[in-house]
């Protein structure tokens, strides 16, 4: 027999153990992670399904998914553990494609299970069926794709105004509606016809419990991964910022004027009633500023209209998920402020297909870009790159149509890519699921042939070559060796090469002469120059920096330095520094287009040592001389 005593001590110790048990239970079930599921998205492009999720995640949603496969009921189902679904059901049907049906629905609340249901064609090979992850969606892709999951791309740009893939006829999806019968006026008279018309319309249970059938619109009720829903327009980064579900795809830009207007379209998307024909100023305290404006063009697409006196200047920068766009003018950044996040272009691929040419730069971690297209050049800046290997880069191209691709450092800014075009190329671009790939594909792209000078510049205009320092102003001097002798050596051959090709060329001085900044600009400035090139050699305290790098300060200048600069680094085996948009001042107070060249390192002893020589001269002047060529035939 027990003690009363022993009976509570008892009793107390069985409380005590459950609980620490229901504690136990309770912290288990607050430590297990619950997925939030939305619904579905459908990419009608590629046949793909996505479940929107809310929420971050630390584990991954595929984690314990088991594809169920029914090849006699042509349907496979998989449940989704720790989630609950946060919408209705959703039991959808498809009126083409491999797709007839799918439903969704919580299949269990203890444990926590969604279940989707999947219903195909009879000809589909659910085989060909497969599971994956980006960004923490599950994607069920429906047909099978050459690239991984994680390399699932995009269309961001186009050329093209219209395509077959465009949204103009709404994908009609049906659902169960509820039966709801009409409020029928007994004072209105209807034939017996009539009256089963209406009851079987309003699925009457008398009709024949006909169901309703309610079809929605694709572009309204449901955002596809591949389109692009707007549901937000803010100020940001001196742009402005559009925010949103979906994978924005650009096209062409286009200019307006009076005022003037860049016109950017964002095809196959939607946006957001509170923001559509609403005007968001730049500065919200100076209405007479920068604007833009925002709104549904047509059927398929949103009109983004930027009014700026520097309108053509905007470009569109996209984050490294793909879910929004900075419209913005590049002037305005004063450093690279996208993310914190450092990446390095590490694979190069060139891909022939039937009609078109694929090339695919793959970096190390998630890249922001923007893309600016004009009728010669493509344009694309890499804002957080940092580094690309130019020997692998030049050997990747070599006898491919992208053979006129150049890449280049940009200080402050990351790495830009610069591809020259014609009138008969269509341009598209394409960035993956994981942010880490960027695509571009081309048609009837081909390498500019080179061409010679069969005339001399315009009449009383010459090319002014600038040898830096002189004299009394030596320059960076290392061992002996005098960066004004090397500067003018390089000088007088650009000038002999010019001039055998009929240019009229003029040397800021000849010889081992002292010249101010001033002078050099005077002499420049009135002899109504066609552009201006000084030539200098590069130094720092340290010795191990080396390569190449050019110079610009004003807008005009911006295509001189990159011709050039491209010539002197496919000639010169040395790094590519890039190019750098610098406040130098004889390129500055000069009103024609004005390049600075650093042609090496007189600081690092084995550049200082070939600098000297005439092979690396020469190499050097013929490089220079190439590029004010290829820049003059560009412009006759």
């Amino acid at each position: 027999m027990y003690s009363m005593g022993s009976l509570n001590l008892l009793m107390k110790k069985v409380l005590l153990i459950l609980f620490l048990l229901a504690l136990t239970v309770f912290q288990s079930v607050r430590a297990e992670e619950i997925f939030k599921i939305k619904g579905i998205n459908i990419d009608t492009s590629t046949s793909a399904i996505f479940l929107n999720t809310i929420g971050n995640y630390q584990t991954s949603i595929t984690n314990g998914i088991k594809l169920v496969k029914i090849p006699e009921e042509h349907k496979i189902y998989f449940d989704i553990s720790s989630s609950i679904l946060i919408s209705k059901k959703q039991d959808l049907y498809f009126n083409s494609g491999a797709i007839k049906q799918i439903k969704i629905s919580q299949f269990t609340t203890n444990p926590n299970v969604v279940r989707v249901v999947m219903y195909f064609d009879d000809n589909y090979n659910i085989d060909t069926l497969k599971i994956g992850n980006i960004n923490n969606q599950l994607v069920v892709i429906t047909q099978d794709i050459s690239d991984t999951f994680t390399q699932f791309y995009q269309n961001t740009y186009r050329d093209k105004e219209k395509n077959i893939e465009d949204y103009y006829n709404p994908l009609i999806i049906q659902s169960e509606a509820t039966s709801i019968k009409p409020a029928i006026n007994s004072n209105t008279q209807y034939s017996p016809k009539e009256l089963v018309q209406i009851q079987q319309a309003f699925g009457d249970s008398n009709a024949n419990n006909i169901k309703e059938l309610v079809r929605n619109d694709l572009t309204n009720n449901i955002k596809l991964r591949s389109k692009y829903y707007i549901n937000s327009v803010t100020q940001q980064n001196k742009g402005f910022l559009i925010s949103g579900y979906g994978a924005p795809t650009i096209q062409k830009p286009f200019i307006l004027t009076n005022p003037t207007r860049m016109v950017f379209d964002i095809v196959n998307s939607n946006v957001n009633q509170a923001f559509n024909n609403k005007e968001i100023p730049l500065n919200p305290s100076n209405l007479s500023g920068d604007k833009i404006k925002i709104g549904r063009f047509d059927s398929n697409i949103t009109r983004i209209v930027v009014t700026s006196e520097d309108a053509k200047q905007y470009l569109p920068i996209f984050s490294s998920d793909n879910q929004s766009l900075l419209i913005v003018n590049p002037n305005n950044l004063a450093n690279n402020t996208f993310s914190q996040t450092k990446t390095n272009i590490i694979k190069y691929k060139y891909q022939k297909n039937l009609s078109t040419d694929d090339f695919t730069l793959t970096f190390d971690n998630p890249v922001v870009w923007g893309i600016k297209r004009n009728t010669d050049n493509l344009y694309v800046y890499f804002f957080n790159a940092s580094q690309y290997n130019d020997i692998v880069f030049k050997n990747s191209i070599n006898g491919t149509p992208y053979g006129d691709l150049n890449l280049a450092l940009l200080k402050n800014i990351g790495i830009r890519l610069t591809l020259p075009l014609n009138n008969n190329n269509e341009v598209n671009t394409y960035f993956s699921g994981d942010g880490k790939n960027f695509r571009i594909r081309t048609t009837n792209l081909a390498p500019k042939q080179k061409k010679e000078v069969v005339s001399p510049t315009p009449k009383g205009k010459v090319i002014i070559i600038d040898p830096g320092h002189g004299g009394t102003d030596y320059g960076a001097i290392r061992d002996g060796i005098n960066e004004k002798d090397i500067n003018l050596d390089v000088a007088k051959q650009v000038q002999s090469i010019l001039e055998r090709k009929g240019f009229k060329v003029k040397l800021t001085r000849t010889n081992d002469t002292y010249l101010s900044l001033e002078e050099r600009c005077n002499i420049t400035n009135s002899s109504s120059p066609y552009l201006f090139v000084s030539i200098h050699v590069n130094s720092c305290m340290g010795t191990e920096p080396k390569g190449i790098e050019t110079h610009y300060y004003h807008d005009n200048s911006i295509e001189l330095a990159n011709t050039i600069h491209s010539k002197m680094t496919k000639a010169i085996k040395t790094p590519n520094r890039g190019l750098f948009k610098s406040k130098f001042y004889v390129i500055n107070h000069t009103s024609v287009p004005a390049v600075l060249l650093e042609i090496g390192f007189i600081s690092n002893d084995t550049e200082r040592a070939e600098l000297v020589t005439k092979k690396r001269q020469r190499d050097t002047a013929e490089a220079i001389s190439e590029g004010i060529i290829e820049y003059f035939n560009n412009h006759k």
